[in-house]
């Protein structure tokens, strides 16, 4: 086996989050991801900072930000000055925005936003001169080079993400013939990759959840799966077989984004959701499980434990399950 892991981490706590990147680092993760939630969580960037104060080696980033809510000036001043902080460990993850936008009445960035942010950033990051607008050609400090993630679901992000991105994140789920619906679209964009960005590095999101107890490890997650069925299904109905679509029209035409972690979401979510979006069970399911989505071609998950019990299950797989996947 070879697969690599990364851990998305949601601030909460500010103190809690730096206990969990050293975690993270000492346990043999890649990466981690930083949520950008503003109304619900702590500043992600400033939760940014701690993490890289906090460890050495592992990569981190923003998992993500959005050009909604963000200038890409400032945005890339921010990431690059973090990455100046970490000496040089830092990854600029964006996306086309969620409940913190929605939640201000506003709405996600269109993919031509996109693409320009993704531009503009990486230019700005690097030094170069920018035409911000009309007439108007502006550059900032920085001169150095950071990888850019989207966080990418439907059919023309994912396009477009193969295309012009470093890397992607992937919430569309890990059944397998998701993951053969995700890389056709990306695909697609592969075909006309500059060949100076290298490789595409994707990433597939996982909700996890081990316990001794199989059943007790699968119910933790079902509220937690729905903010990220709810966020995808909207971009992703087509990927799904039509007998599951009723339940899936259920979740969205009920899930209250405003309140986004509330239980009473748990209802909504049916097992073909559940199975969807999770690797759940005793250490020996999640080995199974991942050995299976390995098999599908995946060769990088993003594992997101479950609110309740978080870092009791997040041990767990650093001990039980990681070692015998990586």
């Amino acid at each position: 086996m070879g697969i690599s892991f990364s851990l998305h981490l949601v601030p909460d706590d500010i103190g809690l989050l730096a206990k969990r990147a050293r975690f993270a680092e000492e346990n043999g993760f890649d990466q981690v991801w930083v949520a950008e939630s503003h109304l619900t969580c702590r500043d992600h960037n400033v939760a940014l900072a701690v993490a890289i104060q906090n460890t050495t080696n592992i990569k981190i980033g923003p998992g993500v930000t959005n050009p909604v809510l963000h200038d890409n000036s400032v945005a890339a001043s921010t990431i690059a000055t973090l990455d100046e902080l970490s000496g040089g460990r830092v990854l600029f993850g964006i996306g086309s925005g969620d409940t913190p936008v929605y939640t201000l009445g506003k709405k996600m960035a269109r993919l031509a936003t996109m693409r320009t942010s993704i531009h503009q950033i990486r230019s700005f990051i690097r030094g170069e001169e920018v035409e911000y607008a009309e007439g108007v050609n502006v550059k900032i400090w920085s001169q150095r080079d950071i990888p850019i993630y989207t966080s990418a679901e439907g059919p023309k992000t994912l396009q477009m993400s193969g295309e012009i991105a470093d890397g992607v994140m992937v919430g569309s789920g890990v059944y397998e013939e998701t993951v053969g619906w995700v890389m056709k679209h990306l695909g697609a964009g592969i075909a006309n990759r500059d060949a100076g960005l290298g490789v595409l590095d994707i990433i597939f999101g996982a909700v996890v959840s081990v316990d001794r107890d199989g059943h007790a490890a699968r119910e933790k997650v079902r509220s937690r799966v729905a903010n990220r069925a709810h966020h995808n299904f909207r971009m992703t109905l087509d990927s799904v077989p039509e007998e599951f679509r009723p339940e899936i029209q259920n979740l969205l035409d009920n899930f209250d984004v405003s309140n986004w972690r509330h239980p009473k979401h748990v209802p909504l979510i049916t097992d073909y959701i559940l199975d969807r979006f999770t690797i759940t069970g005793t250490p020996e399911d999640c080995v199974k499980r991942i050995k299976e989505v390995e098999s599908y071609g995946v060769k990088s998950i993003m594992i997101d434990p479950p609110s309740q019990d978080f870092d009791e299950s997040l041990e767990m797989f650093a001990k039980e399950v990681l070692p015998h996947c990586i």
